[in-house]
């Protein structure tokens, strides 16, 4: 290796971008399909930006495409660890206005399924009660990188959204917002004592509440680098279960609901 690709090694390394490639590969391994630098347009700037990964698993069922796609933002943070404040009795978290970015078919998939109320798929269709309600990064004054991030995803997911929502494309999709961290992760909340326990954790999951806007009021997930392979594995069997199990509603939707638009009519008789 010469000086100038030693010097481009170090640069690659110090901006992520091995981390990043590493997650899509692990993705990809374990049957995901993947799309990396996906560009999307910020509504609030009308510029584009980039996305890190999306990686995708689904099925094909009487010729409609049903996708749970994890739209990602890899973060390194190997000296600061992330960590998700919670409180198990915060009233905001007993509302019931935190629905999944969704197509118009989804949301009927998401509704006929009562899938939420299933605790089984917390890792695809988060448990709100057990949520945080924020997120910092450790020894940092400035909680941007983790806001926006955040705030990043959400915006992509919807972007997404809206333009399979006006497309004629035979999809039935489900956009789930995913930070995935090289780093360490941890819970905090008070105990008894009013002290800060704090637990070493997998991934963990935190709410983004909106006042007086419900359709802006969602969950993300985040993600450690830490045992990555096991919650993706996770992720596959939830997915599979998913369609195992709601085998009726989801059929129900491919033949009344193949598109998203309003008016459409399609039937196909073609069985997965």
């Amino acid at each position: 290796m010469n000086e100038k690709e030693a010097s481009l090694k170090k640069w690659i390394l110090k901006n992520g971008y091995p981390f990043e490639m590493k997650v899509a590969n692990l993705f990809q391994k374990k049957g995901f399909k993947i799309t990396q630098s996906i560009l999307y347009k910020d509504i609030d700037t009308n510029k584009y930006r980039e996305l890190d990964i999306i990686a995708y698993y689904g099925k094909i069922i009487n010729g409609v495409s049903f996708n749970f796609s994890f739209v990602i933002e890899c973060k390194k943070s190997t000296d600061k660890p992330w960590i998700v404040f919670k409180n198990d009795n915060l009233i905001n978290s007993k509302l019931n206005r935190f629905k999944p970015f969704a197509t118009r078919n989804a949301e009927i998939l998401f509704e006929n399924s009562n899938v939420n109320e299933n605790l089984q798929f917390n890792n695809i269709f988060p448990d709100i009660n057990s949520a945080g309600y924020n997120v910092v990064i450790a020894y940092r004054d400035s909680k941007d990188i983790a806001y926006n991030s955040s705030l990043s995803l959400l915006k992509a997911c919807n972007y997404i959204k809206n333009k399979f929502n006006d497309s004629n494309l035979r999809q039935c999709n489900f956009y789930i917002p995913l930070i995935i961290i090289e780093g360490e992760l941890y819970d905090a909340r008070l105990n008894i004592k009013e002290e800060i326990d704090f637990e070493l954790v997998d991934f963990s999951i935190f709410m983004n509440t909106k006042i007086f806007n419900e359709k802006d009021s969602t969950t993300i997930t985040i993600a450690s680098s830490k045992n990555l392979g096991h919650f993706i594995d996770d992720l596959k069997n939830s997915l599979n279960l998913f369609f195992k199990q709601y085998s009726k509603e989801v059929i129900e939707v491919s033949l009344s609901n193949p598109t998203n638009t309003k008016n459409d009519n399609f039937n196909s008789v073609d069985l997965f």
